[in-house]
């Protein structure tokens, strides 16, 4: 029989993948993609739907976000499969986001994940904090979303 007990850490687990050292995408970690974006556009909050991989606000929907967001629900189901749940069992995912005063926290970000079954029940682990560790960049520029992508110049 599945115990639900073991879901409990599923949370904390994308959350700390979803800002892990691995997911490096041309300028920076997803920390710094998400920290520098929301900087630009003066948000405070923010929020990861991870079964749709999309953000709130749609401003954030940019690739290096939304490609290494659509990963985390293969962790969740992963986690589900080994302890006897079937897929579908989760039915909301969520990593919701606050960016401190940039004054006192310059590279901090607290974050908030949930899982909630088809029962209803929620599943949380409380604030996890996450860093922005390289410099600012800039999270629009179009040849730092697809470095291969070269600029014209005036011979093209």
């Amino acid at each position: 029989m599945p115990r639900r007990r073991n879901l409990n850490g599923i949370p904390h687990n994308i959350t700390q993948s979803f800002f892990g050292t691995e997911r490096y995408y041309t300028c920076g970690y997803m920390g710094d993609w998400l920290l520098n974006a929301a900087r630009q556009l003066k948000l405070t909050k923010a929020s990861l739907n991870v079964l749709q991989a999309s953000f709130t606000p749609t401003e954030l929907n940019i690739h290096p976000l939304t490609l290494n967001a659509k990963t985390l629900k293969e962790i969740i189901d992963k986690e589900l499969v080994a302890n006897g749940f079937d897929i579908d069992f989760i039915t909301e995912a969520h990593i919701d986001f606050q960016f401190p005063d940039l004054k006192l926290y310059r590279t901090t970000i607290y974050c908030f994940p949930y899982l909630i079954d088809k029962e209803g029940r929620r599943y949380d682990t409380g604030r996890v904090i996450a860093e922005g560790l390289e410099p600012n960049f800039d999270p629009f520029d179009e040849l730092n979303i697809y470095p291969t992508k070269s600029k014209r110049t005036i011979i093209d």
